[in-house]
C-alpha cells in the first residue's frame, strides 16, 4: 500500500470512528491522531498537510453534529458513511478527494486512480476519467 493509500485509509477511518463514537474524539486525540499519520515516515508536503487539516476539521464537525443531544442517536440512521452524508455531505469527501489527487499526481498507482474515479463521483455528482483506465491515463500524462 503506498503512502497516499494509507493517508486515504486513515482519513476514511477516522471519519468511520468519530461517527461511531463522537464522544471520544475530544480535540486532544484528533490532534494525536493527525500526528501519528506521520510518525513513521517522511515528513508531509504542504498539500498533505492542507488536506490533512481540512480533515480534522470535518471530523470536529462530524462530532458536533452527532454528540448534539436534540438529534436522533447515530445508530439511527444506518453504515458510517451515510452518517458522513447526513451531517456535511460532500464536503467532508472533499479534502479525502483532494488528498488522493494530489497523491495520484505524485506518486501514481491504480489503487489510488480508481479511488479517485469513485469518490470524484461522489463529490461532484460528475464522472472523472469515465471510459479510461489507469494504464491509459498514465501514459496521457
Amino acid at each position: 500500500m503506498s503512502r497516499f493509500e494509507h493517508l486515504v485509509d486513515r482519513c476514511d477511518g477516522l471519519y468511520e470512528a468519530v461517527v461511531a463514537d463522537p464522544a471520544a474524539w475530544p480535540d486532544h486525540r484528533l490532534a494525536e491522531w493527525s500526528e501519528d499519520l506521520f510518525i513513521d515516515g517522511e515528513p508531509p508536503d504542504r498539500e498533505t498537510r492542507k488536506q490533512v487539516r481540512a480533515v480534522i476539521r470535518a471530523a470536529r464537525k462530524l462530532r458536533a453534529f452527532w454528540t448534539d443531544d436534540t438529534r436522533t442517536r447515530p445508530d439511527d440512521h444506518g453504515d458510517w458513511e451515510s452518517k458522513v452524508d447526513i451531517a456535511l455531505g460532500s464536503r467532508a469527501w472533499r479534502p479525502v478527494l483532494d488528498l488522493a489527487m494530489h497523491g495520484l499526481e505524485t506518486s501514481p498507482s491504480p489503487e489510488l486512480f480508481d479511488f479517485v474515479k469513485e469518490r470524484f463521483a461522489v463529490v461532484t455528482s460528475q464522472r472523472w476519467m469515465d471510459g479510461v483506465g489507469y494504464d491509459e491515463w498514465l501514459a496521457a500524462r
